[in-house]
């Protein structure tokens, strides 16, 4: 399998486990020692898949799960060179009574044979300077 269908696979596992809370399938994904950095963001970095399932799963229930819907979309397909992969996405943010909040970044990944050995998310500045309006505007209304 390429890294393009496996970042696939990942993804969609992801979007699954944002469903179901079964964060332990992407345990198959990731190397044992694999790295997060979430540039510019507050945590900016995690290692160890554990931590980096932990991360995530956090992230998602203080964000995602506080909005009513999450809808993220491709903005370019997944391009690999080798072992390195990235894809740009949009992620909306909808919740009653306030205008959606949209957030652009990329993903980078570097895979060691069919693992994930780096993940970077990097959210675009113009995209952090809404979020952080946004939040200051509307943060209270979220969902407990």
């Amino acid at each position: 399998m390429g890294v393009i269908e496996r970042f696939e696979s990942f993804a969609a596992d992801f979007e699954t486990a944002v469903e179901d809370d079964n964060w332990s399938r992407l345990e198959k994904y990731l190397a044992e020692d694999a790295t997060y950095l979430n540039v510019g963001g507050p945590e900016p970095k995690c290692k160890g898949r554990d931590a980096i399932i932990d991360f995530l799963k956090a992230d998602v229930t203080n964000t995602d799960r506080r909005f009513d819907t999450r809808t993220v979309v491709p903005l370019t397909p997944p391009t690999s060179d080798g072992s390195r992969l990235s894809r740009q996405w949009r992620c909306t943010y909808t919740l009653a009574g306030a205008p959606d909040l949209v957030m652009e970044g990329e993903a980078r990944y570097l895979f060691e044979g069919n693992l994930i050995k780096e993940i970077e998310e990097e959210i675009t500045a113009a995209s952090m300077q809404k979020f952080e309006e946004w939040m200051r505007n509307y943060g209270e209304r979220l969902h407990a």
